[in-house]
C-alpha cells in the first residue's frame, strides 16, 4: 500500500451558495497523486461517503496545480493535523498518543492502587467527558488515541487562537440577534473554515448559533481540541513488557480515596459551614467522598513564595474533571473571558462559600455538565499582592496586582478570589457531592 509523503485539507463555506465542502490532495510514494473530495460531514472523519480518484505518476504536479485552481474557486487551506482517511503522517513534532483505549490509560496511570472505587470513577468520568462534546456538536471521539477531532482533523494551536478570536465577535453578534446579516455569515464561514464541522443540506447560521450557550459551547470544543492537539504532542512512554507496545504518558496525577480522618473531617466541615441558604439547588447536598489529588505540573509549578496562599472552593463539571486530570487548571486564552462573561477577566476563579462554587458543577452558573454527582475541587491559591475590589472588573487584576480578592456585600452577593497565573493554582482534593 502505497505511503502518504504530502497532504494538503482544503475548505470553501459559502452561505450564498449553501457551499460546506472539503477537498484533499495527496501526494503518494509511489509517484501517483491521489484526489479526495466532498460535502463536510459527521462520517467524513473515516473518510465515508467522500469521493475519490487516483492519478497515475502525477505526483507533485498535480498537487501543486489543483491547489492553484481550487484556490481561485474560493478554497482555503484548514489548519488541522491528521485526515479523514487516517493515513496521513503528522509533522515530526506531532505523534499520535495511541496505543491504547482512553478508559485503559487513564486507569493504569491515574490509579495507582487496586481500587475499584477509583475504577468505576474513572469510568463515569471518561464516559461524561466524551459526551460533553459528541452530545452536542459534530465532533467526534476517537476511544483508542482519545482525542477530539473535527471532521478534518485535529486542529493547530494557531487555528484554535483564531476562532476564539472570532467567538468574541460572534458572541457580541448572538446577544444582538444579528443572525442575517453578511458580516454575520462571514464571521460564521470564516469559523468553519478553521473549525469544520456539519452544517446539514440546509445551512442556516442561526441552527448553529442560536444563543450563547451555543458560543460557549463552541469555546468548550475548542478547550478539547486544544487539549487533543497537547495529547499529540509526544511523551516519555512507560516501559513496555516482552508482550506489550509501550504507552505514552498521558495523566502525570496521583488520585486516591482519603479515608476518615482529621483532614476528612475538616473539608466536610467547611464544606457544611459555609453553605448559603440562597443557593437553593444545591444547598441540600452533602459530601459523599473526598479524594486527595496531585497533578504533578500544578504541585511542582506552584508558587510556594508567593504568599499568602489562600484555600478556595472550586466547582466544575463531572464532564470537565477528565481534561483537569490530565492539564491541570489553566488561565484560559484572553478571548475565552469575554466569551464566557468572566467579571474580573480572564484568570482562575475560587471561592469561600462551597454552594457558590458547588453552582458551577450543576450548571445554574456557567456551563454545567452530564453526570452523576456535583464536583468541587479545594485549591491553593498563591495571592501575592491582592486587589480589593467591591465591583466587577473585566480587565482583571491593575497593574503591579498578583490576584484580586472581591468582597461581596456590595454589588457582589459572595467573596471571590481570581488569580492570574497558571502557577499561582494548586489543586489538594476532590470531593463528589449529592
Amino acid at each position: 500500500m502505497a505511503t502518504i509523503i504530502e497532504e494538503v485539507k482544503l475548505i470553501n463555506v459559502d452561505f450564498g451558495t449553501n457551499m460546506n465542502r472539503l477537498w484533499i490532495g495527496q501526494v503518494l510514494d509511489n509517484g501517483d497523486f491521489k484526489a479526495i473530495w466532498g460535502r463536510v460531514r459527521m462520517g467524513v472523519v473515516n473518510g465515508e461517503g467522500l469521493q475519490e480518484k487516483v492519478f497515475p505518476g502525477a505526483g507533485k504536479t498535480k498537487l501543486e496545480a489543483m491547489k492553484r485552481d481550487k484556490a481561485k474557486k474560493g478554497y482555503t487551506e484548514v489548519p488541522t493535523v491528521g485526515s479523514p482517511g487516517g493515513g496521513v503522517v503528522a509533522p515530526a513534532a506531532v505523534q499520535s498518543v495511541g496505543n491504547g483505549d482512553l478508559r485503559q490509560i487513564a486507569k493504569a496511570q491515574i490509579v495507582k492502587s487496586n481500587n475499584p472505587q477509583l475504577d468505576r470513577l474513572i469510568d463515569r468520568l471518561v464516559q461524561a467527558n466524551v459526551h460533553r462534546i459528541t452530545s452536542s456538536t459534530q465532533i467526534t471521539f476517537n476511544s483508542v488515541t482519545g482525542l477530539f477531532q473535527t471532521p478534518l482533523g485535529v486542529v493547530t494551536p494557531d487555528g484554535i487562537s483564531q476562532a476564539r478570536t472570532l467567538l468574541v465577535d460572534l458572541n457580541t453578534r448572538v446577544q444582538s440577534r444579528d443572525w442575517n446579516s453578511p458580516a454575520m455569515y462571514r464571521l460564521v464561514e470564516q469559523y468553519i473554515r478553521i473549525v469544520p464541522q456539519d452544517m446539514g443540506r440546509s445551512m442556516s447560521v442561526e441552527a448553529l448559533f442560536p444563543d450563547t450557550g451555543a458560543v460557549q459551547r463552541q469555546s468548550d470544543v475548542l478547550d478539547s481540541l486544544e487539549a487533543s492537539f497537547l495529547a499529540l504532542q509526544t511523551q516519555k512512554p512507560q516501559t513496555p513488557t516482552a508482550t506489550t507496545k509501550p504507552v505514552d504518558q498521558v495523566f502525570s496525577v496521583d488520585l486516591d480515596v482519603l479515608q476518615s480522618g482529621h483532614d476528612y473531617n475538616r473539608l466536610n466541615t467547611w464544606f457544611e459551614k459555609t453553605k448559603k441558604p440562597m443557593h437553593r439547588s444545591v444547598y441540600g447536598m452533602k459530601v459523599r467522598q473526598i479524594y486527595t489529588v496531585n497533578i504533578h505540573a500544578m504541585t511542582n509549578g506552584f508558587e510556594v513564595k508567593t504568599v499568602p496562599v489562600q484555600e478556595v472552593w472550586h466547582g466544575t463539571s463531572q464532564a470537565n474533571l477528565l481534561s483537569i486530570l490530565k492539564t491541570g487548571l489553566k488561565v484560559s486564552p484572553p478571548s475565552t473571558a469575554a466569551v464566557a462573561g468572566k467579571m474580573f477577566g480572564n484568570g482562575v476563579y475560587g471561592a469561600n462559600v462551597s454552594t457558590k462554587s458547588l453552582n458551577y458543577s450543576v450548571g445554574t452558573w456557567g456551563q454545567g455538565g452530564v453526570g452523576d454527582a456535583a464536583w468541587l475541587l479545594v485549591c491553593q491559591f498563591a495571592m501575592g499582592r491582592t486587589q480589593s475590589v467591591t465591583k466587577q472588573q473585566k480587565h482583571g487584576a491593575d497593574s503591579g496586582y498578583d490576584s484580586i480578592f472581591a468582597k461581596g456585600g456590595y454589588d457582589l452577593y459572595n467573596d471571590e478570589f481570581i488569580v492570574y497565573r497558571n502557577s499561582q493554582v494548586k489543586i489538594t482534593h476532590l470531593l463528589e457531592c449529592k
